[in-house]
């Protein structure tokens, strides 16, 4: 809490000067009326909720709105966050969701601008650019992405989030145009999935969508993978979430895990496509 400094304490002969207005109407004479002022205060000054509280519960639109109005790097981080989310798992229409894509990019240069050094802001920045390979098939994109993450990760080894995001890369783009031209054109392997993928589990045990992405690339890989998909997912619905992403990332995971209960490989690898982001496009 930060305290006035002595000169808006005191006036110049070291007496307290006396309160504004406000506070004398305010002056409780006895406990009941110190109630009412202090109820009446808190009704004229109404809290309003931050893009960090937004993001908590997955308002996506909300944490847009209030990130830009905020301005801070946290909050511009979280706005571009929720643009994804919004353009990956809500927009049905490809052209909607590269623009939503590059709103988002700009919010993360934003941030970069100002704290060229910033993780969350790198990492996601890197997330935006291979939300643009993947819709426009970009292989230039696609390998950006790549050393993108890869940067980060020699950087900051520790980084749970960035080992899961490398693991996507190589088992989506090999479950995108296969084992061989994968490898040959971009140098993705199934080898590194599991590796980048593994390591992101031993970091992040508890993380619902580290679980979840896994799950969802090994049956898209192959529906063979649903008996490994189905440990990874165990337990899944203890987990705690903690905020929108998380929340809906473990949603996921339960849905997947129960159509995987249900004993057809076939159907849990469709759920896992229709789970994966932009599955909503034509």
């Amino acid at each position: 809490m930060a305290i006035a400094p002595p000169a808006l304490l005191a006036d110049n002969r070291g007496m307290h000067r006396p309160p504004p207005p406000a506070a004398r109407r305010c002056r409780p004479l006895h406990r009941a009326r110190h109630s009412l002022c202090a109820l009446a205060l808190l009704l004229a000054s109404p809290a309003s909720a931050s893009a960090a509280d937004e993001f908590r519960t997955g308002n996506w639109a909300a944490v847009v709105r209030d990130g830009h109005a905020e301005n801070s790097i946290d909050s511009l981080i979280l706005a571009g966050r929720a643009q994804l989310s919004i353009a990956g798992y809500q927009t049905a229409d490809k052209a909607r969701a590269m623009a939503i894509i590059a709103a988002a990019e700009a919010d993360f240069d934003k941030a970069l601008a100002r704290a060229p050094g910033n993780v969350e802001a790198q990492l996601q920045k890197a997330v935006a650019i291979a939300y643009r390979a993947q819709l426009t098939r970009g292989i230039g994109l696609a390998k950006d992405v790549r050393r993108r993450f890869e940067a980060i990760r020699t950087a900051h080894p520790e980084n749970s989030l960035v080992w899961g995001a490398l693991g996507g890369w190589h088992g989506g783009a090999v479950a995108t145009v296969g084992s061989f031209l994968a490898g040959t054109v971009l140098g993705a392997k199934k080898s590194e999935m599991e590796r980048c993928y593994a390591q992101a589990l031993r970091l992040a045990p508890g993380l619902p969508s580290t679980r979840t992405f896994f799950a969802i690339t090994l049956l898209d890989l192959d529906p063979a993978n649903a008996t490994r998909a189905a440990a990874l997912l165990k337990g899944i619905e203890t987990l705690p979430a903690e905020d929108g992403f998380e929340a809906m990332m473990k949603q996921q995971g339960i849905e997947l895990a129960a159509s995987i209960a249900r004993g057809n490989a076939t159907s849990a690898q469709a759920t896992a496509r229709r789970l994966k982001a932009f599955s909503r496009l034509g």
